[in-house]
């Protein structure tokens, strides 16, 4: 989140950030404390997160950051919505101008992929992920 966040911003240095301490992580142990099948998930998915965090991590122009964040929000979207572990909502949102997803916290439209104020708020809540109790 704080990924998209720092794109809505056009904080290209922030989401760099964000991007190099989501690989850090994403490196580590990935499936530290996950059941048998939650681990081959993991696995699944993590190369495309692994290298479209480090991709994004490897500048701080937000215009060659989206793509990358483009990829890394689908796979994370699958990833999440597999292990069912996330403990608050989570929306997945579409811009249709783009043909673009994204995560937020937040069912408020706040659009990384657009450059003008303007614009943050354009797309759509296309999937929920409920908390797990």
């Amino acid at each position: 989140m704080d990924i998209k966040n720092a794109l809505v911003d056009n904080e290209g240095t922030k989401a760099e950030i964000k991007a190099n301490e989501l690989y850090d992580l994403l490196a580590s142990e990935p499936a530290k404390g996950l059941n048998p099948d939650q681990s081959k998930l993991v696995a699944t998915y993590l190369e495309p997160l692994l290298i479209n965090s480090r991709h994004m991590a490897k500048t701080t122009f937000v215009d060659e950051q989206r793509p990358y964040f483009a990829k890394l929000s689908t796979a994370m979207f699958e990833l999440l919505k597999g292990l069912k572990i996330n403990t608050t909502t989570i929306y997945q949102q579409y811009c249709s101008a783009n043909n673009l997803y994204w995560l937020s916290d937040s069912p408020t439209i706040t659009n990384p992929y657009y450059y003008s104020k303007d614009m943050v708020s354009v797309g759509k809540i296309t999937a929920k992920l409920v908390p797990v109790k």
